[in-house]
This record gives C-alpha cells, sequence and structure tokens, in this order.
C-alpha cells in the first residue's frame, strides 16, 4: 500500500464533530416531536373522556327531573321558576332541586332549567299559542373546565315533561 492510499482511509474513518452535532439534533427533534404527539393523544383522550361523562350526566339529569315530576307536579316541578336555573342535590334517598351549585365528582357543574311550553289550535307545541300549565320544556346543562386553561366546556340536552299523574 502506498502512503496515498492510506491517508484516503485514514480520512474516512470515524465521525467529524458536525456528523455527531447533526444525529444529535435529528434524534433530539424526533423525541420531542414523540413526545408532543402523545401528550395531544392524552388530552384528545382525557377530553373524550369529560364529554363521555357529561353525556351520562346529561341522562341522569333529565331522569332526575322526571322523578321529580312522578314525585309532584305541583310541588316539584309547576313550582319551579322558569328564570332560574336549578341544580340537582341527591339526598341519598330522593333527588331534590336547589338554587346553590353542586359539583358533580370534583370536576362537572350539572344545572337544569325549565321553560313555559305554548300549544296552537292544533295542539303541537309552538312558539305561540296557548299556554300548557301541564308541560314544560327541560334543559340540562353540564359544564367543565379544561385542565390548566380558562376554557369551559358544556354539553346540554332537552327535553319534554308533561304532568303525567295529574298531581
Amino acid at each position: 500500500m502506498n502512503k496515498n492510499t492510506q491517508k484516503k482511509i485514514f480520512l474516512y474513518e470515524g465521525f467529524s464533530l458536525i456528523e455527531i452535532v447533526l444525529g444529535i439534533s435529528m434524534l433530539t427533534v424526533s423525541l420531542v416531536s414523540i413526545t408532543a404527539y402523545y401528550k395531544k393523544v392524552l388530552d384528545v383522550s382525557n377530553d373524550t373522556t369529560r364529554h363521555i361523562q357529561s353525556g351520562f350526566l346529561l341522562e341522569e339529569g333529565l331522569e332526575s327531573v322526571k322523578m321529580l315530576r312522578d314525585q309532584s307536579w305541583t310541588t316539584k316541578i309547576a313550582a319551579l321558576s322558569t328564570t332560574t336555573s336549578y341544580f340537582l342535590y341527591w339526598s341519598g334517598t330522593q333527588w331534590t332541586a336547589t338554587t346553590s351549585s353542586q359539583l358533580v365528582e370534583n370536576t362537572f357543574v350539572r344545572s337544569f332549567q325549565l321553560t313555559d311550553v305554548k300549544r296552537d289550535a292544533s295542539d303541537n307545541i309552538a312558539n305561540a299559542g296557548t299556554y300548557d300549565p301541564g308541560t314544560k320544556k327541560l334543559t340540562v346543562y353540564v359544564a367543565w373546565s379544561h385542565k390548566g386553561t380558562k376554557s369551559v366546556a358544556t354539553d346540554t340536552a332537552e327535553t319534554y315533561v308533561t304532568n303525567l299523574f295529574n298531581n
């Protein structure tokens, strides 16, 4: 082997400082990107979980107000103001409507509001017509704040409740 061949072989052995810096930079960018991706996946998963929990709380809210209706339309539903938001409180044996905010699972605030219903000449629910004292529109709201931000998410559900038992 001559000297030129030995010199060329020596020049291509090992890594240069630039190659090492570029390799570490590419590895760092890859790891940061993967970490950011998984954090976003966890955030979306948590948000989805909150929406699912909210859906269950909405359904429970609708059913709870129907239970109040079944106990007594006159004292539990008709007596409530249509301009006030109410919260549901579980006493351990029954649901009650209250005006003080109730925190559910240390995360959610569930409220509901009743609205008067009017019927047209064909007895259909309408925006204008005759007031129907035996039917109320029920809207249930579930709100929660996103962790680490000041934004609030809200889900709603609506239905009608009627005085089935004339009580």
